[in-house]
C-alpha cells in the first residue's frame, strides 16, 4: 500500500499514527475495514506497542472504533455521524469566529486567502485530499487567534473527522463547486477587511450548513 509505510523520523508511535491517519484518509485502509494490531506491526515492522498508540490515537481522533473484545475497525460514514459532527462544528466555530475577530489583521487576511486561492486551484485539479488539507488549516486559524485553549484542543480533536468527510466527500468534485472553493472561503476574508463581525459570523454558518448538505446529499464514499 503506497501510503502504509513509515517515512518520518518522528517517534516510533506518532510515525506510527500518521502513517496510519494518511492510510485512511487515501482510502488505502477502507471505511469499515477491520484492523488487527499484529498485522499492522508486521506491515510496518514495528512492536505492538507504537500500534496500540496509534489506536488509541485515532480512535480519539474519531477515525477508528475500538470495541473491547471484539475488534477495531475504520469508521464508516454516515449521515447521522456528518451531521452530529457539524452540528459541533456550528457551535464552535461561531465561537471562534466570534474570540479571534478582534485579533484578526490583514496578515491573517493573506494567509487566508492564499488558503483559498490553493483551494480553488487544487479542487480545479482534482486533488481532494489536499483540498481537505488546506480547508482544515484554513479554518484552525481561527481557533488558533481565538486566545482559548480549551477551543484549540476541542478543534484538534474535530479535525480528522471533518478532513475524512471532505477527502471521501469530494465537496468541490462537481465543476460548478470547484470554483466555489475559492468563493466561500474568500466571503470570510472580506468581511474581516471590512471589519464585520455579523456578516463573518453569518459566512461561517452559511458556510458550514451548505458543507454538510454536500456532503449528505450526493457523494459516494466508497469511491
Amino acid at each position: 500500500m503506497e501510503h502504509l509505510r513509515i517515512t518520518s523520523e518522528r517517534s516510533t508511535g506518532q510515525m506510527v499514527t500518521d502513517t496510519l491517519r494518511k492510510a485512511i484518509f487515501h482510502g488505502d485502509l477502507k471505511l469499515g475495514e477491520r484492523l488487527v494490531e499484529a498485522n499492522i506491526a508486521k506491515t510496518l515492522n514495528v512492536s505492538i506497542t507504537p500500534v496500540r498508540h496509534a489506536f488509541n490515537q485515532l480512535a480519539t481522533e474519531g477515525l477508528i472504533n475500538v470495541v473491547p473484545y471484539k475488534g477495531t475497525n475504520v469508521v464508516d460514514i454516515t449521515e447521522s455521524f456528518i451531521a452530529e459532527v457539524y452540528q459541533i462544528r456550528l457551535g464552535l466555530e461561531t465561537l471562534a469566529v466570534e474570540l479571534s475577530f478582534p485579533h484578526l489583521v490583514e496578515e491573517d487576511c493573506a494567509i487566508l486567502e492564499s488558503y483559498a486561492d490553493q483551494m480553488g486551484k487544487l479542487a480545479v485539479a482534482g486533488k481532494f485530499e489536499d483540498v481537505a488539507e488546506i480547508d482544515v488549516r484554513f479554518h484552525k486559524l481561527f481557533y488558533e487567534k481565538s486566545g482559548n485553549s480549551i477551543l484549540l484542543e476541542m478543534w484538534n480533536i474535530l479535525q480528522s473527522r471533518i478532513q475524512l468527510f471532505q477527502t471521501y466527500g469530494r465537496v468541490y468534485s462537481h465543476p460548478a463547486q470547484s470554483g466555489e472553493a475559492f468563493e466561500r472561503h474568500m466571503k470570510f476574508v472580506h468581511a474581516i477587511r471590512n471589519k464585520d463581525l455579523a456578516t463573518l459570523t453569518r459566512a461561517v454558518k452559511d458556510h458550514i450548513e451548505t458543507g454538510k448538505q454536500l456532503l449528505i446529499s450526493g457523494h459516494s464514499y466508497g469511491t
